[in-house]
């Protein structure tokens, strides 16, 4: 499915280039139908038809000692939790694929097809049947992955998480060995305690700016620094991203990030566990190199450089939805057209949606994400099955909406205006492009 254009939309013009809190069509990236809940299949059996479904979707997290609560690999874990199971499916919250279904089409996909929601809700409602251990289908070829692993960086020492709440995110300089320009044309985060990391970042940081994050972690008496919100320049250095479930990934379309002599890596690990309980985590990144690659990714950033300057991004006490948006024409940045690879959005705890599109020049709206219930704990990067060409003229555009109510105050707590900065919140889409 390619994405849709829209209908025409009013464009705020300044200087030829940037368009500002114009919303994006209420349409973007919804389709008719798409929250339904297919009809459910009966006659299914756990062993013959289930048992395949969550090996495949679930088997990662839901397994002992994974970062899920509670595992359901086998028939007697799986049918106490059959309702449950049928239940956060058919609401799509589970496996977590925040992207809207009728935006775009990505790689690696976790979602759950409408034949898959079927099955699991029509084994819950027959009952949950076990069936014949005998009828169950041979073991499916391994999921793709890393194809190749050339260089693993693992944190310099273990480190204990002890945040009171239970929710940290930290960040760690780990060493860039090569002596030549290289290119990283493939990721996996393995973490060193499943059961505890819930998501992670990793970013190439630059030999000018290295010594700014090696000075952080060397004034902290412990491994690593404090890092809510992750690293000051957003996405302009972002690699890639790992969250449970994922067995890493080579890069599509032979592109790839170039990292010089003298780089660092960042780490950024974000850590959920029940507090006083956290054990050491020495999580490590794996990497396939390579010396040249067909197209060299670069970052795009999109958001209002105003927003973290004079607190210009204010997001009242009480307010249920604020909007924030921003568009610019990439071309003022890359000198001509563009191809998109990859896309990704940005918030703290009191997003609530958002989007990222490409306003064309002609006036159209077309879709490269949108997620529609934002969760800070389930952000990633998306790679899109099929790069999209951004032409001179066109303007990338974010827009961010915010739930600051009284009912929406993580920990609880009355709720206090909130601005871009202090770590509170942001709104930043990045799109990793190549040339054409």
């Amino acid at each position: 499915m390619r994405p849709r254009p829209l209908a025409s939309l009013a464009v705020g013009v300044l200087a030829g280039a940037c368009t500002f809190n114009d919303p994006l069509p209420g349409e973007l990236g919804r389709c008719e139908g798409e929250d339904e809940a297919p009809t459910p299949t009966a006659g299914l059996t756990y062993h013959r038809d289930i048992a395949p479904i969550l090996a495949a979707r679930c088997g990662t997290c839901h397994v002992d000692g994974g970062i899920a609560p509670f595992a359901f690999d086998t028939y007697e874990s799986a049918y106490p939790a059959r309702d449950l199971i049928a239940g956060v499916t058919a609401a799509r919250r589970m496996p977590p694929w925040p992207p809207g279904r009728c935006c775009n089409e990505y790689l690696h996909d976790r979602s759950l097809s409408d034949d898959e929601l079927a099955a699991l809700a029509g084994w819950a409602a027959d009952g949950g049947p076990e069936g014949d251990p005998a009828d169950a289908p041979p073991e499916p070829p391994a999921a793709e992955g890393l194809s190749r692993v050339d260089l693993e960086i693992a944190m310099p020492e273990p480190y204990t998480p002890s945040d009171d709440d239970g929710d940290e995110l930290r960040c760690f300089v780990l060493d860039w060995p090569e002596d030549a320009r290289r290119f990283i044309t493939g990721l996996e985060v393995r973490p060193g305690d499943a059961g505890l990391a819930h998501h992670a970042i990793v970013y190439a940081v630059g030999p000018t700016k290295a010594a700014i994050y090696q000075a952080l972690a060397d004034a902290d008496a412990t491994p690593g620094w404090s890092c809510p919100g992750g690293l000051a320049e957003g996405g302009d250095t972002v690699v890639g991203g790992w969250v449970p479930g994922s067995r890493g990934y080579d890069f599509p379309r032979g592109i790839g990030r170039g990292v010089d002599p003298g780089s660092k890596l960042i780490l950024s690990v974000h850590y959920r566990f029940t507090p006083g309980l956290a054990s050491a985590d020495q999580s490590a990144v794996a990497l396939r190199l390579d010396d040249a690659v067909d197209r060299e990714i670069k970052a795009l950033a999109v958001y209002n450089p105003a927003w973290p300057i004079g607190k210009t991004m204010l997001i009242p006490a009480g307010e249920e939805d604020v909007t924030f948006a921003y568009g610019y024409d990439p071309a003022t940045l890359t000198g001509g057209p563009s191809m998109i690879q990859s896309v990704s959005l940005h918030m703290h705890e009191r997003g609530a949606s958002g989007s990222l599109a490409i306003e064309r020049s002609d006036g159209t709206a077309e879709c490269l994400l949108h997620i529609d219930a934002w969760d800070y704990h389930w952000q990633g990067d998306y790679f899109l099955a099929e790069p999209v060409r951004l032409e001179v003229g066109d303007r990338l555009k974010v827009e961010c909406h915010f739930d600051n109510s009284a009912a929406n105050q993580p920990g609880g707590g009355p709720p206090s205006d909130l601005w871009w900065g202090d770590d509170r919140e942001m709104c930043i889409a990045t799109a990793l492009v190549t040339a054409p």
